[in-house]
């Protein structure tokens, strides 16, 4: 996504990942063969009285000299799927621009955004979109100083959905198609990947403390999941989908595999560490939960623009 410049080089990527009560961090080696290596997993919480700058640097103190990434907030940024205009590459972040201006709810002059590519849709197989991450340049510059302040080398503010799709392209099902379930406390996130591709993205506004609390909700999920998957088979062409991934949460919710197995007819895969990395200590079940979407942004492993 949004990429800064930075003079170390290797093999590792650190990601820090601000939360509302603290801080997940993960550091991956990706390796030529096999599954990469996660090593360095942790999260801090922040104490009573404790400063987020403060705890930032601690964190970041206690990790490598690896190039790091972080994550936007799901409130910071609109991801938009924008008719793809007939420009040349070099003119395309101005025409893109030109067209979102009415999708925001702020200055144009004021957005800074980054362009990736949807999948070809129809019966005829072209790009008829492409996906557009817009956020106020504020907003943006304030999570890269609070990082480069704490002493990270900062290489690439990240957004969730790709994260989720990092982690989606590490698991066999991706091959032919899968949605991926994320929670949070207060909201969720699905995601429709295939080979590595994130074609669907859709925020929910049930969370894992809702969903233990009103267990009736999955039928609500269900029904998203139903909605996203057929629309991912019509617009796109696409083979219904394979499998559904879910997430592990901090707290467990060990209905929810079985019941949305059996609303959608759909195989659902409950997410392990093992699936995506080799470990060079142990990582318990709660851990990985509020680890997640650190070591989904760790798992980046495209070409940066630097």
């Amino acid at each position: 996504m949004f990429s800064f410049k930075s003079k170390t080089r290797s093999d590792s990527l650190n990601a820090v990942v601000i939360m509302p009560d603290g801080v997940s961090s993960a550091t991956v080696k990706q390796t030529r063969n096999g599954k990469p290596l996660l090593q360095h997993c942790a999260y801090n919480a922040l104490a009573p009285g404790q400063e987020m700058d403060a705890l930032l640097t601690n964190v970041v103190a206690g990790m490598g000299k690896a190039p790091c990434s972080t994550l936007l907030d799901s409130s910071d940024y609109q991801l938009l799927m924008v008719e793809a205009p007939e420009v040349p590459s070099s003119e395309l972040k101005a025409a893109i621009r030109w067209r979102i201006r009415e999708l925001i709810d702020f200055h144009i002059d004021d957005a800074v955004l980054d362009v990736f590519d949807t999948p070809p849709s129809g019966a005829r197989g072209v790009q008829e979109h492409l996906y557009t991450v817009v956020s106020r340049s504020a907003v943006v510059k304030e999570k890269a100083d609070i990082l480069q302040n704490a002493g990270a080398p900062l290489e690439i503010i990240d957004i969730p959905e790709m994260a989720l799709r990092n982690i989606a392209a590490r698991l066999d099902q991706d091959a032919s198609g899968q949605a991926t379930m994320y929670f949070d406390a207060e909201q969720g996130l699905i995601t429709l990947t295939r080979d590595a591709t994130l074609y669907l993205a859709r925020s929910l506004d049930i969370g894992y403390r809702q969903l233990r609390e009103t267990p009736e909700l999955v039928d609500r999920l269900a029904l998203e999941l139903q909605r996203s998957t057929d629309y991912y088979d019509r617009h796109f062409q696409q083979a219904p989908i394979s499998a559904i991934t879910l997430c592990p949460t901090p707290e467990p919710l060990p209905f929810i595999a079985e019941q949305l197995t059996q609303q959608t007819g759909i195989d659902v895969h409950e997410l392990s560490i093992d699936d995506l990395v080799e470990n060079s200590s142990p990582v318990d079940d709660e851990l990985f939960a509020r680890c997640l979407l650190a070591i989904g942004t760790a798992l980046r492993s495209e070409p940066k623009e630097l």
